[in-house]
């Protein structure tokens, strides 16, 4: 059976609960510095959380004897040639999704871009996070009719995560991780004294690269413990954070400024004047850097952006993680 925790894991990350994070964990961290870091997060958290409702999940509703599904580094290094041979690959819906967003071929080349349909094997889609999990096959669909994004992230040329974006997101999860909670997009790139960007997607992170910035993510809306870790240890001098502008985004931005500040990193958040993220106001609008705004007091502007609807399937089919 179940537990509530790991039913937790499972409706919001949609992966496995025994073994995909831990399978991921570079054993060289230091653990009582990164607990250090969950409990300031967490304060955090906690402090600028609006959302005091609680979700109760109608157990019959799903597939509580269902498998887990679990994945390790050897399971995605095995799939390395195969997402590699199909790099800048797509059926129609998944390029015209991609130019309708800006996205051309340079961009698709450089981070390696492909089409989620060029991935035909159950097994291997299971290992990439394209899949349903399927303790929530009752109620989410895997969603894999017309494809999607497959931006795969590399180290030494081998492949150690997968982000998707679904394009068709009816009854099924939009975006997927084959390991959420550990890997991070361009932190390869990012030096002592850097002066590096933040952003909430993947596609936002290649549009700063584009304006010849160093930027990161960790293709979410909110950054983890582990996360941060891998970030702090970097030492950066200077963090600007391109906030999209909306609650999460704005709430999440003040909660990474307000952690990286206690560790002595300055930090700014900026949000788009004509766009809702950096990915539109690059890519599509063809706007500069120079268009920002200065958020020095996001606090007063999470507040006008408090929306007091919920709709549990729709926040959980939307999920970012």
């Amino acid at each position: 059976m179940w537990t509530n925790e790991e039913l937790a894991f499972i409706l919001y990350n949609n992966r496995s609960v025994k073994g995909v994070v831990s399978n991921f964990i570079d054993r060289t961290i230091n653990p009582i510095t990164l607990i250090k870091i969950e409990n300031k997060l967490e304060k955090l958290r906690n402090f600028y959380n609006n959302d005091k409702r609680m979700v109760e999940i109608n157990k019959k509703e799903l597939n509580l004897k269902s498998k887990d599904i679990i994945v390790t580094k050897d399971d995605l290094k095995s799939l390395t040639e195969l997402v590699k041979e199909n790099i800048g690959v797509f059926n129609q819906s998944e390029y015209e999704f991609l130019t309708n967003r800006g996205i051309g071929d340079e961009t698709i080349l450089k981070w390696s871009i492909l089409g989620l349909s060029t991935i035909k094997n159950r097994k291997d889609l299971e290992i990439i996070g394209a899949t349903c999990h399927p303790i929530l096959s009752k109620i989410l669909d895997d969603g894999l009719e017309n494809g999607g994004i497959l931006i795969p992230l590399f180290e030494n040329e081998q492949l150690v995560n997968c982000a998707i974006r679904k394009i068709n997101s009816s009854k099924s999860l939009k975006y997927s991780l084959s390991c959420p909670d550990v890997p991070i997009w361009g932190i390869d790139k990012i030096q002592e004294d850097d002066e590096i960007w933040i952003t909430e997607g993947l596609f936002d992170m290649m549009a700063l690269t584009k304006m010849g910035k160093k930027a990161i993510s960790c293709s979410s809306a909110m950054w983890t413990g582990l996360q941060l870790y891998k970030l702090i240890e970097k030492k950066p001098k200077t963090v600007n954070i391109f906030s999209d502008n909306d609650q999460v985004g704005i709430r999440t931005s003040i909660i990474l400024k307000n952690l990286l500040n206690e560790y002595n990193i300055g930090c700014t958040i900026y949000i788009s004047q004509f766009a809702k993220d950096a990915a539109e106001h690059i890519f599509q609008k063809e706007r500069y850097l120079s268009d920002l705004i200065e958020l020095k007091s996001p606090e007063e502007l999470l507040e006008s952006k408090y929306d007091d609807s919920f709709d549990f399937l729709k926040h959980l089919k939307n999920k970012k993680y």
